[in-house]
């Protein structure tokens, strides 16, 4: 189901109901921009705390413009699941000194075009949202009384003209009509707490509510004395403001209240990005990161990881052709997985997607990697047991445990990023050091390019004459050092810091010609005496 600023607000409440039934939530989120170019390239050199240090500016840039959320509700008699699928619309907005900002990338726009994204739900539909520090900052000017000021500056001209509309239409029911009550709609919820204040404040003896009927508007009675006639007080007007600007914030905040497990598919760069867009700017020190995000939500599997780990345990014909998501969740949906023939759990959708554009739609995306985690949680779980038969998804969330809060990382040094405890070692083989024998100033693409043909390498200089080179394998690194044993072009070793690097460098001649001149102190010694 489509979620816009249209039908947010009706819809937030089933949204609360699915959520809490829910035994677990698939996510996915679609971007403005994708990190590109040499400086963002993945890079087997890369550890997590460098990669993050190296694209938090960035994406402080990016924003979701959509997320999208399945909640996966276990029927326990019929044993099969009822998946309710959402894809909310997000857009940017502007209050007070607050003025959301972000870059949408050509390459993106083209990306988003070709899958049929929609700009007209992004800019005229879009959810609002704010991180908790914007929020914060508004609530404390309603804290400070001072919410009016801080709002009023940051309107345009048009604005103010509808206010001083509206203003002239009360004044002019109150001169000419006997009626009792009016109404403004008004669907802009800054301008509807304006037109509030603005009014009481003009006509004192009239009293203004929200409407029960419909939140966006106003009901005006002429005086205390109609027939249930009732003001709202301010604290009440300032609440309902704030949950139309947390817009989507508040879907954050129930995923955070009721702890459910989210499942992401490849979800590094997501977890950045929800961290600057609904938690805080992005902090200086990764470890904060990872500590925000678990505190948040300390629940999370992430379905590239977990399946690049169980693919282990499958023979070449039995494993799927990728781990990318529409390639894994085909594999399972079209009965492949030859460890799944027995007891497996149906899966429906309350309301289905359409399917003929279906990928890279953030509702369709966040199905598929719950849909995934299913599959992949009962394979592991009749493992455990040695037995396939059906499995409740209590037991599938047991034997998940050892994948819980490991994020998957493309091409780095480290195997995962841990979101609740230390990040593990680094996985991949010791570095290996390359001087270029015949050039003064080494050629890092030609070395590159000679090293393509042996496996997953990436050069990175070290100096004029030296680089250094990283592996994807052990086999890999072997292999180039066997090649290039006696290369007359290249001398390659593996990476010793004491030996290669300026320091030591300096510390083995400083070393020697400390032990020299020693030497010679005392042969000088011995021969005078």
């Amino acid at each position: 189901m489509e979620i816009t600023r249209k039908n947010f607000a009706e819809e937030f409440e089933n949204i609360t109901n699915n959520l809490k039934r829910s035994c677990f939530v698939g996510f996915d989120a679609e971007f403005t921009a994708l990190l590109s170019g040499e400086n963002f390239k993945y890079r087997l050199f890369d550890t997590n705390e460098e990669r993050y240090d190296k694209i938090k500016s960035e994406v402080s840039k990016m924003i979701m413009t959509q997320v999208g959320l399945t909640m996966f509700q276990y029927d326990r008699e019929h044993d099969s699941y009822l998946a309710v699928g959402y894809t909310f619309h997000l857009c940017p907005q502007r209050l007070g000194d607050i003025d959301q900002s972000f870059i949408f990338q050509a390459s993106t726009l083209k990306f988003l075009c070709k899958h049929n994204f929609n700009f007209n739900k992004f800019a005229y539909e879009g959810i609002p949202y704010l991180c908790k520090a914007e929020e914060n900052k508004v609530r404390e000017h309603m804290k400070n009384k001072t919410l009016l000021s801080y709002l009023t500056p940051s309107l345009e001209m048009e604005e103010e003209k509808q206010i001083q509309h509206y203003c002239s239409e009360v004044c002019k029911w109150l001169s000419d009509s006997e009626e009792g009550t009016m109404y403004i709609d008004m669907q802009n919820p800054i301008l509807r707490y304006l037109i509030h204040s603005e009014i009481r404040m003009r006509f004192p003896n009239v009293l203004t509510t929200d409407s029960l009927g419909n939140s966006n508007k106003i009901l005006i009675y002429r005086d205390k004395y109609i027939e249930g006639a009732n003001s709202a007080p301010v604290a009440i007007l300032e609440e309902n403001l704030m949950k139309d600007l947390l817009g989507f914030s508040q879907i954050i905040q129930l995923l955070a209240h009721y702890r459910k497990p989210l499942i992401g598919h490849n979800i590094f760069l997501d977890m950045i990005l929800l961290h600057n867009q609904f938690i805080s700017p992005l902090p200086r020190s990764y470890s904060n990161f990872k500590k925000n995000i678990n505190s948040m939500l300390p629940i999370i599997f992430d379905t590239k990881y977990i399946s690049h780990e169980m693919s282990k345990k499958l023979s070449f014909d039995e494993v799927w052709k990728s781990n990318a998501l529409q390639d894994l969740y085909e594999f399972f949906a079209e009965g492949k997985c030859k460890k799944l023939q027995n007891g497996v759990n149906f899966v429906k959708l309350s309301t289905p997607f359409n399917v003929n554009q279906s990928y890279h739609e953030a509702g369709w995306d966040s199905y598929c990697t719950g849909y995934c985690f299913i599959r992949l949680a009962h394979w592991a779980a009749c493992d455990n047991r040695g037995k396939y038969r059906p499995v409740g998804p209590t037991e599938k969330l047991a034997a998940m445990a050892p994948y819980c809060n490991k994020v998957n990382v493309i091409r780095g040094a480290i195997a995962y990023m841990n979101l609740a405890e230390n990040d593990p070692p680094k996985h991949r083989p010791n570095l290996l050091h390359i001087k270029s024998i015949k050039e003064r100033i080494i050629n890092i693409e030609k070395v590159a390019s000679a090293l393509a043909a042996f496996g997953s390498v990436d050069v990175k200089p070290y100096g004029s004459r030296t680089a250094l080179i990283a592996t994807g394998t052990q086999f890999t690194a072997d292999k180039i050092l066997k090649q290039f044993r006696d290369s007359r072009d290249y001398r390659i070793s593996t990476y010793n810091a004491f030996r290669h690097s300026a320091a030591g460098r300096i510390a083995i001649w400083g070393g020697a010609f400390i032990t020299g001149s020693l030497l010679l102190l005392l042969i000088h010694k011995k021969v005078k005496s």
